[in-house]
């Protein structure tokens, strides 16, 4: 499985955790980018996958982070 967070293109200042079409949560406040990646970290429930992180360019990957599947992240490139 494969989640990216973006800006939001319909809210300045929101982004978004994306994962199918329908199932992206937007996120806004001063936090609303580190909100979107703790809900995106939670959403694997145990399986592993990856986490792509897009910068305010929404083009580039600024940060990937390799999901386990044992519950931990730790294998952030980037950070």
């Amino acid at each position: 499985m494969i989640i990216e967070v973006r800006p939001c293109r319909k809210f300045k200042g929101a982004w978004v955790s994306f994962e199918a079409p329908g199932v992206e949560p937007a996120f806004s406040a001063p936090d609303a980018k580190r909100k979107a990646i703790d809900y995106a970290c939670g959403r694997f429930g145990g399986s592993a996958g990856e986490l792509r992180v897009y910068g305010k360019d929404n083009a580039t990957i600024e940060r990937s982070i390799v999901i386990d599947g044992r519950g931990q992240y730790p294998h952030g490139v980037g950070d």
